[in-house]
């Protein structure tokens, strides 16, 4: 069974070019599940959008104005408890048949840092709650190595080392991916801030997985598809896609 999932940094869902280029995108791409972040739109105007999305159900932390935000929509071809609700990030079990497949984490980290810096601390909690494969998507805001930023000042932000540590003392594996480098920009300035991320036990038994940067429209962020495709568990030296392990 493949289960894909979209990550997409909308910078708003209200405009009809963004609906169009949503609707086309989930036509091409068909996802089971798809995570927006700051929508920049709430309430009767966020239902409205998700009613005629396409998909079955869906769970959101409501934007602040044009501040924040997280949807996560679905079909219902598998079963999703909502575990927590964060500003900063929705986390979920998803199973099918009573059987776990995944915890999934999707994130929009706050672009403050210091609200941000608080975003690392909490995911070092839910880690202690979570037994199996995790996947942890969307924009982080920061990144995680020097080399994920091109242009700009020099002397401009580099890579967050509370994320990093975070990273690290989880073991956590950052995904590889097909497309461009870097899934922001804007003027000269370019960055790998959206990303996919897990624990090893994802990498085993999705190993058989690939994660797309897509083209990028409307908004400055690149959508992320994930195909997860279920496999038996493999010798690491035998997986047919590589993963930069902590």
């Amino acid at each position: 069974m493949c289960i894909t999932t979209m990550f997409w940094n909308a910078q708003g869902a209200a405009s009809p070019s963004f609906r169009r280029s949503f609707s086309a995108l989930v036509n091409n791409y068909k996802p089971a599940m798809v995570v927006l972040m700051e929508p920049r739109i709430s309430g009767p105007k966020a239902d409205n959008f998700i009613k005629k999305s396409g998909f079955d159900k869906s769970h959101r932390v409501e934007a602040v104005g044009f501040s924040g935000g997280i949807w996560v929509m679905w079909k219902t071809l598998f079963d999703v408890e909502i575990v927590e609700n964060h500003s900063q990030f929705i986390h979920l079990k998803i199973s099918r048949n009573n059987n776990l497949l995944t915890w999934m984490t999707a994130i929009y980290a706050s672009p403050n840092p210091s609200i941000r810096r608080h975003l690392w601390t909490e995911l070092a909690n839910v880690a202690l709650t979570v037994q199996g494969p995790w996947l942890l998507g969307g924009d982080f805001n920061t990144i995680l190595y020097n080399s994920e930023k091109k242009g700009g000042s020099p002397t401009g932000t580099g890579a967050c080392k509370l994320f990093q540590s975070w990273f690290h003392s989880h073991c956590m594996h950052d995904l590889l991916f097909h497309g461009p480098r870097f899934t922001w920009s804007r003027g000269n300035l370019s960055k790998r801030l959206d990303r996919v991320i897990c624990n090893g036990d994802w990498a085993q038994t999705y190993a058989a997985s690939t994660v797309l940067h897509l083209p990028k429209f409307i908004s400055d962020h690149r959508p992320l598809l994930v195909k997860e495709n279920i496999t038996p568990p493999r010798n690491l030296d035998s997986w047919p896609f590589r993963f930069q392990a902590a």
